[in-house]
């Protein structure tokens, strides 16, 4: 039993299966929709029901004018009409799962790995920056976002060691040049929509690294939008990268500002949540587009203040981390 699903305001149709998600057939269909961790925990597919019935796996069924997650619910009559982003720039993108060498391993603040991997000439593997790749690697599969903005230098994880984590431990102990690993994508929404409006980054931890690919791709373009860094962590020796410094000294539109959360005494910059450092130095975010990465509390966080400072939810673009063991 099959489906219609209609896009509001795109018009753009595709067929559900009733035993799969709204997302997995629309991914099937080729029509991508917002979507990053898939599980229900980062709500960036959250839409709105215009017309028919979903239900979720607890057999719960939303009806129109409910907000429902199209990666947790499948639809329960012949049409349904929904509220819901399309992006035609990501049909083009195939995914693909794909072998990879390691080309390069960097320590970083001790508790960071930087990770460089080579990919076949042949692999065709193509992204846009600021989306993310799975990592297969002995029977482990982890999420991690691309860290630079052009293939053909390969691709650039930016990892964070979680204290007994599966994947932690296969990476974080001499992991050797040339290991072989497999990765699976391009995946999620998460990249800079053409427009001319200035941009705030929000990024906590790692989720400096979707920003990096994105600052590369725009300096690349020589764009000359207003880019404004901010980058949360907790303690100020957790700073991995000194690039936002670079490109805040090299190009009169990037600016960079650091956020210290914890009790760090030898931190003599700003301190407390980053987001909130963000609404200390603009009042008013209406002619603004921001694009957070980090835990779901900092995104969910961010959101709610900016809204009520002004920011447009549609000019709201985020990806959340999810720790996994």
């Amino acid at each position: 039993m099959t489906t219609i699903v209609k896009l509001s305001p795109s018009q753009i149709t595709f067929s559900a299966i009733k035993n799969k998600t709204i997302l997995e057939s629309a991914l099937e269909s080729g029509v991508v929709l917002e979507y990053s961790c898939k599980n229900g925990s980062c709500r960036m597919c959250e839409s709105l029901l215009l017309a028919g019935e979903v239900s979720d796996e607890q057999e719960h069924v939303y009806q129109t004018g409910e907000h429902f997650l199209t990666c947790q619910c499948k639809p329960s009559s012949d049409e349904i009409v929904i509220e819901a982003e399309y992006y035609p720039e990501l049909t083009e993108l195939t995914k693909k799962i794909v072998p990879c060498k390691v080309s390069s391993t960097n320590m970083a603040a001790d508790e960071y790995i930087v990770i460089k991997f080579k990919l076949p000439p042949t692999a065709s593997f193509a992204f846009l920056p600021g989306q993310y790749i799975n990592l297969h690697y002995q029977g482990v599969v982890r999420s991690y976002s691309i860290a630079n903005a052009n293939v053909q230098d390969g691709i650039e994880l930016h990892i964070r060691r979680v204290n007994n984590g599966a994947m932690s431990n296969l990476l974080f102990n001499d992991l050797a040049i040339n290991t072989l690993m497999r990765l699976e994508g391009p995946l999620g929404t998460f990249f800079v929509r053409d427009d001319v409006r200035p941009i705030i980054f929000l990024a906590g931890g790692t989720g400096f690294a979707p920003v990096k690919s994105m600052v590369e791709k725009l300096i690349q373009q020589d764009s000359k939008r207003d880019i404004h860094i901010y980058w949360g962590m907790s303690n100020g020796a957790d700073f991995y990268s000194d690039l936002p410094i670079e490109w805040a000294g090299k190009h009169e539109n990037i600016h960079y500002v650091p956020v210290v959360s914890g009790e760090d005494f030898q931190w003599s910059g700003r301190k407390g949540f980053v987001h909130k450092a963000v609404m200390e130095d603009f009042n008013n975010l209406s002619t603004f587009a921001v694009y957070a990465c980090g835990s779901p509390i900092m995104i969910e966080a961010a959101k709610a203040d900016f809204v009520k400072n002004g920011l447009s939810e549609k000019q709201f673009f985020s990806d959340a981390f999810t720790v996994s063991k």
